[in-house]
C-alpha cells in the first residue's frame, strides 16, 4: 500500500463503539487471497452491508473435502447491524454457501432474478427458502439502505444477470466489480451497460474493488459469440462418442454446444441436475427463448453414442461429477475409447491444475482426443484481462484501487498495474483486514477473525481442526487397528492387528504373523513390569507393534487401539474408542 503505514492492532469482537472512525470500512472475509470464497463487508457509521457469500474449491490438502467456505462468524456478533446481503451473480463462488452463512446474518438478500432461481433453490436444499426475505432488483435496480444506497450495474460475465454494484455512501462512492469482462454482447444475457458506467463515474469514484482472475493475459480473448461461431463448425468433425464438458452455469455456452450438435445431426444429451436446473432457471427468466430441443440422459438409453453430443458438468475434475465417473469407467451408458473425443469447453480454475491434468492424460491414454482451449477455440473466459481492466479504470477514474478475486501473484500484478494506468493509489488486502477509506485514501487499521471453513459432506468443519488433521497423518502415513483383549487374570486372551493401506493383503498377512510372534511372547513381562495398569500397557503393546510395523516398511502408521479385560470395572479398563487415533512413536 503506498503512502500508508499498517497499525498491528486487532479489532475486539465486542468493541463498544462499533468501528467509530468517519469513512467507509471494507473487510473480506474471503476472496483478497485466493479464487472462489467470495465474501465481503462494507461498514459505515455502524451499520454494515455483505457482498456474496461463495464456495470455493480446496486443494488435496484437505482429505474428503473438496468445497470451503468463509468464516463469518465475526459478523454474526454485529447482527442486528447487517442491513442486507448482496448477490452479484448465481455462480457457487459468490452465491454457494448462502445456506451455511445467513443463518448468521439474518438480513434481507437482494439479487437479479437468475441469481435468485439458484438461491431459492440452494435454500430450499437447507429448509431455508420460505424463511429469508429475498428481492428481486430486476425492476429496481437501486436500493435505499440506512447508511447505503447500493446499485446494480449489468456487466458481460459468463452467465445471466450478472453485475458490479455501485456503492453510495455520504463517505464517498465505490465501485465493487469483482466478475466481468468486456464484451460484444451479442448473446443477449444482459450486455454491459456502458452508458451507466460513464454515468456513475461522473459522479465520483473513491474505490474500485476488482476482479484480478486474468490479471496473466495483456488482451481479451474471443467473445462468446466467437466461440459459438467456432463450436458449430468443430462438432460436425467429429463422428464417433463425443464428449462435451463446460460450466453448468454457462447458459450461453450450454446453448452453444446443443446448436452445435444439431449442426453436427447429433441429438444433445444433457446429463446432471445442475445442467438441467440452470437451463429452467433461464427460461423462467426469459432467457433461451429460441433453444433447440435436447434430452436428458436418462431420456437417452435408445440413442447410438455417435448420434448424440453427451454435454456434461465436471470440467473441473470434481470427485463426485459425472465426467470424473465417465473417465474412471463407471458410467455404463458411456464409454470413452480409442478413436473418441472429449471437448473441455471451460478453462482450469487455479488450484485445480493437477486434478485437470490427470484426467486428461487418463483420457490421452486410452486414447481418446482431448479437445482444450489451449489449442482449440472452445472457450473464453468470463474474467476481464488487463486490456479491460485498463479500460475500465478509463471508464470509471476511481481514485483507489483495491484487487481481489485472484491468486496472490495476480493481485499483486493488479496493484501495481493500476499505478501504471495512473490510478492515484492502491490498497492491498489480506482476508480479515480492516480497511478504512476516507476520501481519497485508504489505510489497514486492524483485523477480524477469519478463516476458511471446509464442507464436509452434511458439516461444517473447520480446516485447522484436529479432525482434519488426522484425516492427513492417516493419508499420509496408513492406519493400523490393534485389538487387545485380556482375560480376569490378565492373561492374553487375543491380539489382532489389521490394516487396509500399509501393504497389499497378503504382504501384510505375512508381516503380521512375524509381529505377533514377536510381540505376544513379551506381554507377560508388559503386564507385568506396568503392574496391571491399563493406560500403560495398552500404549507399550501399541509401542512395540508399531516399532516393529515401521522396522519392516518403513511406515510410522495412525494407531487405533481397543484395549478390553474381562471382569475389569469401568475406571480400570476404560477401553479406548476405536476411533481415537493413538499417536504411539
Amino acid at each position: 500500500m503506498n503512502n500508508t503505514q499498517q497499525q498491528e492492532q486487532n479489532l475486539p469482537a465486542e468493541q463498544p463503539a462499533f468501528f467509530s472512525r468517519e469513512g467507509i470500512y471494507f473487510i473480506a472475509l474471503g476472496g483478497a487471497e485466493e479464487v472462489g470464497f467470495n465474501m465481503y463487508a462494507y461498514i459505515v457509521d455502524g451499520k454494515i452491508i455483505v457482498v456474496d457469500a461463495g464456495y470455493g474449491f480446496l486443494n488435496d490438502d484437505f482429505p474428503g473435502i473438496e468445497l470451503g467456505l468463509p468464516d463469518a462468524s465475526f459478523l454474526e456478533n454485529y447482527q442486528d447491524r447487517i442491513e442486507a446481503l448482496f448477490i452479484t451473480h448465481a455462480h457457487e463462488d459468490h452465491f454457494g454457501a448462502i445456506a451455511h452463512i445467513w443463518p448468521k446474518l439474518q438480513c434481507p438478500v437482494y439479487a437479479a432474478d437468475f441469481s435468485l432461481g439458484h438461491i431459492h433453490k440452494r435454500l430450499a436444499e437447507y429448509k431455508l427458502d420460505g424463511i429469508v426475505e429475498t428481492h428481486s432488483i430486476n425492476a429496481q435496480r437501486r436500493i435505499k439502505l440506512q447508511n447505503f444506497e447500493v446499485e446494480f450495474v449489468p456487466v458481460v460475465h459468463s452467465l445471466p444477470d450478472n453485475s458490479v454494484l455501485m456503492i453510495r455512501t455520504k463517505y464517498g462512492n465505490i465501485v465493487h466489480g469483482t466478475d466481468w469482462r468486456m464484451d460484444d454482447g451479442k448473446m443477449g444475457f444482459m450486455p454491459t451497460d456502458y452508458q451507466r458506467l460513464s454515468e456513475i463515474a461522473a459522479e465520483g469514484i473513491n474505490l474500485y474493488v476488482g476482479d484480478s482472475t486474468n490479471m496473466a493475459h495483456d488482451v481479451s480473448g474471443p467473445s462468446e459469440s466467437e466461440i459459438r461461431e467456432s463450436l458449430i463448425n468443430l462438432v460436425p468433425q467429429y463422428k464417433n462418442t463425443l464428449v462435451a464438458t463446460c460450466f453448468a452455469s454457462n447458459i450461453a455456452r450450454l446453448e452453444s454446444l446443443i446448436l452445435a450438435a444439431h449442426a453436427a445431426d447429433r441429438t444433445p444429451v444433457i446429463a446432471g441436475m445442475s445442467m438441467i436446473q440452470n437451463i429452467n432457471i433461464a427460461k423462467e427468466c426469459g432467457y433461451l427463448p429460441d433453444l433447440p430441443p435436447y434430452v436428458e440422459a436418462k431420456q437417452a438409453m435408445d440413442i447410438p453414442l455417435d448420434k448424440m453430443l453427451y454435454i456434461c458438468a465436471g470440467s473441473q475434475a470434481n470427485y463426485r461429477s459425472g465426467l470424473n465417473r465417465i473417465v474412471n469407467g463407471e458410467n455404463k451408458d458411456i464409454k470413452l475409447g480409442k478413436g473418441d473425443a472429449i471437448i473441455f469447453s471451460s478453462q482450469i480454475i487455479p488450484g485445480n491444475e493437477e486434478k485437470i491434468e490427470r484426467m486428461q492424460e487418463k483420457l490421452r491414454d486410452a486414447g481418446v482426443d482431448v479437445i482444450s482451449c489451449e489449442e482449440y477455440l472452445v472457450h473464453t473466459s468470463g474474467h476481464a484481462c488487463k486490456d479491460d481492466i485498463k479500460k475500465m479504470y478509463q471508464i470509471l477514474r476511481p481514485k483507489l484501487v483495491l484487487p481481489v478475486h485472484g491468486d496472490k501473484r495476480n493481485i499483486r500484478a493488479q496493484k501495481r498495474f493500476a499505478l501504471e494506468c495512473g490510478v492515484e493509489d492502491t490498497v492491498m488486502a489480506r482476508n480479515g483486514d480492516v480497511v478504512l477509506i476516507n476520501g481519497g485514501k485508504a489505510e489497514i487499521i486492524g483485523q477480524v477473525p477469519t478463516a476458511l471453513l471446509g464442507v464436509d459432506r452434511n458439516q461444517i468443519t473447520d480446516l485447522g481442526s484436529q479432525l482434519i488433521k488426522n484425516r492427513k497423518r492417516i493419508a499420509f502415513n496408513c492406519s493400523l487397528f490393534i485389538s487387545i483383549v485380556f482375560d480376569e487374570n490378565w492373561k492374553l486372551e487375543d491380539l489382532q492387528i489389521s490394516s487396509i493401506d500399509i501393504l497389499e493383503e497378503n504382504a501384510f498377512l505375512e508381516l503380521r504373523e512375524q509381529v505377533l510372534a514377536h510381540v505376544v511372547p513379551e506381554i507377560p513381562e508388559i503386564v507385568a513390569k506396568h503392574d496391571h495398569r491399563v493406560k500403560q500397557i495398552q500404549e507399550y503393546i501399541n509401542a512395540a507393534i508399531r516399532k516393529d510395523i515401521f522396522k519392516a516398511t518403513g511406515i510410522k502408521p495412525v494407531v487405533f487401539s481397543h484395549f478390553y479385560k474381562r471382569g475389569g470395572n469401568q475406571a480400570d479398563c476404560n477401553p479406548e474408542a476405536m476411533a481415537q487415533p493413538a499417536d504411539i512413536s
